[in-house]
């Protein structure tokens, strides 16, 4: 076919411009960053993400090579700007533990999107991020140039890990084993913050130890396949941006993860734990101390009475137990502070009783040996909290166990303790450690527990309200709070290293968040600060002017006080995650307005009362000549509310606030 000479034209200045193109991608494309591929014309030429239109940026290429022969981690990532808010992945932050590891080889660059590379030649800076008692988290930071939209990020670094994996499992041939044992080999984090177009993940395994593999929000398919070096691959594609939703369960438990082991002897998922129970066991037994102390039994004598019964005597321990300073709770102190201080280390279990201070662990190991010193069966429950992660018993990680309290046995079956934690009544647990599972360390009979499920009434609040409304509409008065249960604890845990000034002021905050604007709060009493057990009793005096609003000789008042700017706490019609709640609770509210004289309520709203699964609200109005009574009741009977009840939990506190938003028409009476 014989073409126009215009077409010929056309034809050879588009070949000559994609020539220059292509040689201005080429330098981009060289492997000047590790691990990342050649760059490709699409990829530069790429406006939008097809999988998730309007996304700020996303990730065209994530790789990691993870070697344990070396204890390195090479991360690298190339990342695609599609919008002015996706410029801000210009600004890169690399965590890590200064206690055990190193960040090193740091590379990155900007190409820019007509193919111009600008490789990164600022200054790296390093920022502490927390301080903890016994270690700091670090990140290095550094700002990539010329970043605009169209522009690719390129980054790579190598962390190099000062702890390396055991000579067991380099070589389990030189080794007996007794019990199925692990390590972790590598630990990739798959879903990211934006959408992973190809992720690519490779571990350099040492020799002689077999590999398993656990998965955490990953499709069925994804498995790691083992190369003919030895090395194992794990590639996959199009992976959704990790979504952040308020009330989400532990990311640990929902984002997308690949977690690699190493499992040598005799191991199975099940005899893994009981093994790992009966080699603990043998740790704490030593610590709590398997010989009667002459220490520990003198101070059984001096607390118990012969007439106790088995609750009273557990209860006197576990007073006991909360005498002990916790030093778990206190500001961090320095080498020298401790020095200057001269707290020694505790060695045995009575050595806390002696010294009258501990870590939070070594309170419970008391508590535990002096219920043994009383005739209690005790072991320590080692758990996995809530507030960090469910623990998967599936998954063979000791690491998963980041807490522990004490496990009693009294009359056939176990009571769950945890003495080190202050002002914790006895029989009641912290939120996060309720509803979680663990392993129970004995030596003779270890097992996989699990703590009670909490309970709505375990976390109640009150409160009791005598208000005056005057005639311009200021609503002033007195307010009485009361916290019960899991709620006093946790006020009182919230201020508890703070002094009175720092206390009343959050307390007048929390108030006066709940009220109007313009509203005024002053705390008056506080009961039960330091009274473990008892309600929390907070007493307050307001003033909310405008509170009532004047329309010709009449006054619209809302009715819901304390919850005229709240929202549904879920506006969106779609979710991702499940609805994870820290705790069940009930409140309850009965407060009475005296309105302004020769003014009545006219036609009061009628009452709502909602029910929707687990989940109840009723709410009542009532007046009787000038005086308005107003009752609320809401209660959560579940913590976890899966995707598929979503829309009729949110549907629910639709209702709720349409109750909350109701309002009167005062008037002067005839």
């Amino acid at each position: 076919m014989t073409l126009p000479i215009r077409n010929i034209l056309m034809m050879a200045l588009y070949s000559s411009c994609m020539a220059a193109r292509l040689l201005q991608v080429r330098p981009a494309g060289a492997q000047e960053i590790p691990n990342l591929p050649a760059l490709s014309p699409a990829e530069l030429e790429m406006k939008d993400n097809p999988e998730q239109s309007g996304a700020p940026a996303m990730i065209l290429y994530y790789a990691v090579e993870t070697d344990n022969t070396k204890a390195t981690e090479t991360h690298a990532t190339r990342i695609k700007v599609f919008t002015d808010e996706g410029k801000k992945y210009a600004n890169i932050e690399i965590p890590y533990v200064e206690k055990y590891s190193e960040v090193g080889e740091i590379a990155a660059r900007t190409i820019s999107p007509d193919g111009r590379v600008t490789p990164f030649q600022d200054q790296i800076y390093d920022r502490e991020i927390v301080k903890a008692k016994k270690f700091r988290y670090h990140a290095k930071v550094l700002i990539l140039p010329n970043v605009q939209v169209g522009s690719l990020i390129e980054y790579a670094y190598t962390m190099h890990y000062k702890k390396k994996v055991p000579n067991e499992y380099h070589h389990p041939e030189q080794y007996m084993f007794t019990r199925g044992m692990t390590y972790p080999a590598a630990e990739w984090s798959v879903q990211r913050e934006l959408f992973l177009k190809h992720g690519h993940f490779i571990l350099v395994p040492v020799t002689g130890s077999r590999v398993a593999a656990f998965k955490t929000g990953l499709r069925a398919d994804a498995v790691p396949k083992t190369l003919s070096d030895g090395r194992l691959q794990f590639d996959i594609d199009d992976v959704p941006g990790f979504e952040e939703e308020e009330y989400s369960p532990p990311e640990q438990n929902i984002k997308g993860r690949m977690n690699l082991y190493y499992a040598e002897g005799f191991y199975v998922s099940d005899n893994y734990w009981s093994g790992l129970g009966t080699a603990l066991a043998k740790e704490y037994d030593s610590y709590i101390g398997l010989k009667r102390s002459k220490v520990i039994e003198g101070e059984i004598q001096r607390i118990l009475s012969p007439n106790d019964d088995d609750e009273m005597k557990l209860r006197k321990i576990y007073m006991r137990a909360q005498q002990i300073r916790s030093t778990d709770n206190e500001e961090p102190k320095s080498d020298k502070e401790r020095e200057r201080e001269q707290l020694k280390e505790n060695r045995k279990a009575e050595e806390v009783l002696d010294h009258n201070y501990g870590s939070g662990n070594e309170i419970n190991l008391l508590f535990i040996a002096m219920a043994r010193a009383a005739g209690f069966e005790a072991h320590p429950l080692l758990l996995s909290s809530r507030n960090h992660a469910f623990f998967q018993d599936d998954y063979p990680n000791l690491e998963q166990l980041n807490s522990m309290v004490a496990a009693v046995r009294t009359r056939g079956k176990y009571s769950y303790l945890d003495p080190q934690s202050p002002y914790c009544p006895f029989g009641l647990l912290p939120w996060s450690l309720t509803g979680t599972g663990g392993l129970l360390v004995d030596s003779s009979n270890p097992s996989l527990g699990k703590t009670p499920q909490p309970k709505s009434e375990d976390a109640v609040s009150r409160t009791v309200g005598n208000l005056k409304l005057s005639a311009e509409g200021t609503l002033t008065g007195n307010l009485t709070v009361s916290y019960e249960g899991q709620e006093a604890l946790m006020e009182r845990q919230w201020v508890m290293q703070k002094d009175d000034a720092k206390r009343r002021e959050h307390l007048e905050e929390t108030l006066k968040s709940a009220l109007t604007g313009e509203a005024r709060v002053k705390l008056l009493s506080v009961e039960g600060w330091e009274k473990t057990g008892e309600p929390l009793k907070i007493e307050y005096e307001i003033e909310a002017p405008i509170y009532a609003t004047l329309a010709g000789q009449r006054l619209v008042m809302p009715l819901g006080v304390l919850h005229v700017k709240e929202k549904n706490p879920f506006p969106s019609p779609r979710r991702t995650h499940s609805v994870y709640f820290d705790y069940q609770y009930e409140t309850y509210e009965d407060i009475k307005i005296e309105l302004p004289a020769g003014m009545q309520a006219e036609g009061l709203p009628g009452n709502k009362k909602v029910v929707q699964g687990a989940v109840s609200y009723e709410f009542v109005a009532k007046s009787e000549g000038n005086l308005l009574q107003i009752t609320r009741v809401r209660r959560t009977g579940a913590y976890m509310i899966n995707v598929a009840q979503y829309p009729n939990l949110r549907k629910y506190f639709d209702q709720v606030l349409a109750g909350d938003s109701q309002q009167v028409v005062l008037r002067r009476a005839k």
